[in-house]
Parts: structure tokens; C-alpha cells; sequence
């Protein structure tokens, strides 16, 4: 490694003082050092091609960000927890002066994660092209009134439930909002698409998992100011007759792991507080 990228949350103060302690260290090896705010896509985006590690300090929002910009550069992630759950980091912060050296040594693995691309249609023109780690959720906007939302499977009509919303996930999204919804936990290694309904009227629709090169469509037939999401971050409004067609991306999430790779599993029992034993 010679160049390492540090992506922290700025309103932090916490994260601000653990991206100045890590800088210092990594340039007393004679690494150089990029650093930046979570918020500014643009300087991340021009400093990405130089880049061999993005070292991200925040929740599970600041490394969702730093994905989103780097993933097609290839360049991998540490994601540290300075957040709630922390389901897409790694390491905490009391654990980064054990960690570096490990980490400059070439101690760890990285693990490939799928993205979702999205294309949003309206009438026959493109107007919004994303890529997801997470999920993206067509559903209502301001108006607290349902949607109707027509779901297609490589053009084959699946059913047109009313609801608040429709979320499609990929694996690494399935403990976000798709978890919330009562859809199901997905396995990272799993190639896939989950879509769940939100709050479907009469309970007659439930989670629908595929698999990744599949192409699935969500067409807004009725629904007052409704939004199209990305990763809980990007919202597009919608009109009625608006398209979001949704696949597995060419781009891949490149998370550095330090553990074994049964740690997903660990996480899940962690994070959720599931743990059945001490």
C-alpha cells in the first residue's frame, strides 16, 4: 500500500480526532495520506483512482457513501464504527492500534459484495441511473396515503399490491430496511434480489427472493408525491407510470475483513443482540 484514503463523518468530533490519530501514524510509515468529509462525493470521486484502501470512520452511512464512489475504482474498505450498529464495519475504534500494523503487514482478505443497479424510466426516457449497496425503495412520499406498485420479473407480471412501499434489496442490504419490513437475512455470498412490501394492505404480499442476473420492475400505478430511494441517501420523485428496473451491478463492494469468514454470522448474532451464549 502507498496511498490510503480516510473518509470521516464531519459533524463528529470523534471521527474528526480518529482520521487526524490515524493520518499521524500512517504518515510516520511514510504512507501517503488522503483525508476528507463523508459529505463531499466530488473530492472522494477525484482522489478514488490513487487510492489502495479507503479507511471510512462513522456509521454504516459514512461506509455506504464511500462505496457508492469508490466501487468502481476497485478500491477496498475498513469500515470503523464509530456508529450505532455498525453491521458494515469491521473494527471499532479500540481495536485500530492492534489493527494497522496488521493491516500494513497484509494481514486480511478482502470479500466481494454484489450491488444493485437501478434505472428509472419515465415514459421512454432515463432520468436517474444509481447503484445501491444497500437497497432502493419506491414508496410513498409526504402524503400519508398508500401506493400501488406493479412488480415484473424479466417481464413477467408477479402481482400489483397497494402498500406504503416496495424495497429492493441485495444480501448486504437485508439486515437495513428489507430486515425492518419483515423481510429475510440473506447471506453476503448469496447472489440475489429481496423485495418486500411495506405495510401491504391486507397482508397478501410477502417477500420475494430471486436470483441476482434477474431483472426486476417496479411501475408506480398510483400514489401522491411517491420517492424513489437509493441507499437511503438519494430520493427522485416519482410520477404515475414511472419505471424502476433493477438488477445486480458490474461493480462490486470490496470490504477488508481481519476475521475468518464465519464473522457475518457472528455480526448478525452481535448486532442484533441474538447471542444465545456468552
Amino acid at each position: 500500500m502507498q496511498t490510503i484514503g480516510l473518509l470521516y463523518h464531519s459533524g463528529r468530533p470523534d471521527c474528526v480526532d480518529l482520521a487526524r490519530q490515524i493520518e499521524a501514524t500512517l504518515r510516520e510509515r511514510r504512507l501517503q495520506v488522503w483525508r476528507g468529509a463523508a459529505n463531499d462525493d466530488e473530492a472522494l470521486r477525484q482522489a478514488a483512482p490513487d487510492l489502495d484502501l479507503l479507511i471510512t470512520l462513522g456509521g454504516d452511512g459514512t461506509i455506504v457513501r464511500g462505496i457508492r464512489v469508490v466501487a468502481q475504482e476497485r478500491v477496498p474498505i475498513l469500515g470503523v464504527n464509530l456508529g450505532r450498529l455498525g453491521f458494515l464495519a469491521e473494527v471499532e475504534p479500540a481495536e485500530m492500534d492492534q489493527v494497522l500494523p496488521a493491516l500494513l503487514e497484509g494481514h486480511f482478505f478482502v470479500e466481494e459484495r454484489m450491488m444493485l443497479r437501478s434505472d428509472l424510466y419515465r415514459e421512454d426516457a432515463l432520468i436517474l441511473s444509481a447503484e445501491a449497496i444497500n437497497d432502493v425503495v419506491m414508496a410513498r412520499g409526504r402524503a400519508s396515503r398508500t401506493v400501488r406498485i406493479s412488480v415484473d420479473v424479466d417481464d413477467h407480471h408477479v402481482f400489483s399490491p397497494t402498500c406504503d412501499g416496495m424495497i429492493v434489496a441485495t444480501p448486504t442490504g437485508s439486515t437495513a430496511y428489507c430486515l425492518a419490513a419483515g423481510g429475510p437475512i440473506v447471506a453476503p455470498d448469496l447472489r440475489s434480489l429481496t423485495m418486500v412490501p411495506i405495510a401491504a394492505h391486507l397482508g397478501i404480499a410477502h417477500a420475494l427472493v430471486i436470483p441476482a442476473h434477474r431483472r426486476l420492475a417496479l411501475t408506480l400505478l398510483k400514489g401522491p408525491d411517491a420517492m424513489v430511494t437509493v441507499d437511503g441517501q438519494q430520493d427522485v420523485p416519482l410520477l404515475p407510470g414511472d419505471r424502476l428496473c433493477s438488477s445486480a451491478s458490474e461493480n462490486v463492494a470490496r470490504f477488508v475483513r481481519m476475521s475468518e469468514n464465519g464473522y457475518f454470522y457472528e455480526t448478525v448474532l452481535r448486532r442484533l443482540g441474538w447471542a444465545d451464549r456468552p
